[in-house]
């Protein structure tokens, strides 16, 4: 294999542990591939971040215009609170709206990361420009509308808490469709980081997908919370820095994005990705492997946690 052979596809990885080395859970096995995929963590961003551009520019130029606004003044006038929050939502539906092209094109890229990603938080190996591309070409028909619903969402979102938020001040009844609207928004959210690892991983219907993913993320409800949580920080960084004008904590969190941040984020859902399908889909697949990456469980595993079990019985008889 040549040099731009090997540019282009990689170069196969070894093992740097023997099996008995492996870790016996996904957070140990996390961290393993973080720091041994760290630079390659890079590359993936670099080719995500041609697709997310047009995404973070808008978001820039519409937190620069709101920052212009000159509040002091406005604050002074009459009905001047009344007048900076209109103005603050106008810019806000703004933004939102010119985020729907700016979000769809992600989708096919994110599809391409999520398949590195789910080979590597599995410990397999995975090349990664011709990887990337594949699963690009070959899931951007599932990938393009869940994009689409993605850039939807906010808008429908931030309507109805508008709408109906307005309605409910005379009517408490309004209070039911706004909280049913902020429901399927967060589930939407929260079945998101499973969508892109099982579209490339399971030949599914969109309809199919879409239920799997909605079924998997109800019954792993904290794990997925959690996982958007630790996505989520940069990203609140982000707005207080804007809000309170610090202008460091607006240059971390832009390097964090331009380095790594958006790879990073689809590790992080692919290995929660990974423990969500051995638990639900791959026990239930003939031939489809659990637990891959993971130390095998052996019979020793099983007499350890039976030693552990009763030194903790032994325990708490001393206690009593």
């Amino acid at each position: 294999m040549g040099f731009f052979d090997r540019y282009y596809y990689g170069k196969a990885g070894k093992r740097d542990y023997s099996e008995m080395d492996m870790p016996k859970n996904r957070v140990s096995l996390f961290f393993l591939v973080f720091k041994d995929h760290f630079f390659d963590l890079i590359k993936v961003n670099i080719l995500q971040l041609v697709f997310w551009l047009p995404f973070l520019i808008w978001t820039y130029i519409n937190m620069m215009a709101i920052q212009s606004i000159d509040t002091q003044t406005l604050l002074e006038a009459e009905n001047g609170m009344q007048q900076f929050m209109g103005m603050v939502s106008g810019y806000v539906i703004m933004w939102l709206i010119g985020l729907i092209p700016c979000t769809l094109i992600t989708g096919p890229s994110s599809a391409g990361a999520a398949y590195v990603m789910r080979n590597w938080a599995r410990d397999q190996h995975a090349f990664l420009f011709s990887d990337y591309k594949d699963a690009f070409k070959s899931n951007w028909k599932q990938a393009l509308p869940v994009s689409i619903i993605t850039a939807l969402v906010p808008v429908l979102a931030y309507t109805a808490v508008r709408y109906y938020g307005a309605l409910a001040s005379s009517n408490v009844m309004m209070l039911l469709p706004l909280v049913l609207v902020l429901s399927a928004t967060l589930m939407w959210t929260l079945m998101l980081p499973l969508l892109y690892p099982m579209m490339i991983g399971y030949e599914l219907k969109f309809s199919a997908l879409l239920k799997n993913a909605f079924l998997m993320a109800a019954a792993r409800l904290p794990q997925m919370v959690l996982a958007r949580l630790i996505t989520f920080l940069p990203i609140a960084a982000l707005f207080v820095g804007f809000y309170t004008g610090n202008g460091v904590v607006i240059l971390v969190v832009s390097l964090y994005y331009m380095l790594f941040g958006f790879a990073f984020s689809r590790l992080v859902y692919a290995s929660v990705a990974n423990s969500v399908f051995d638990k639900f889909l791959n026990p239930h697949i003939e031939g489809a492997q659990v637990g891959m990456g993971l130390r095998p469980h052996t019979d020793d595993d099983e007499l350890l946690d039976d030693e552990e079990d009763e030194e903790d019985e032994d325990e708490d008889n001393g206690e009593d």
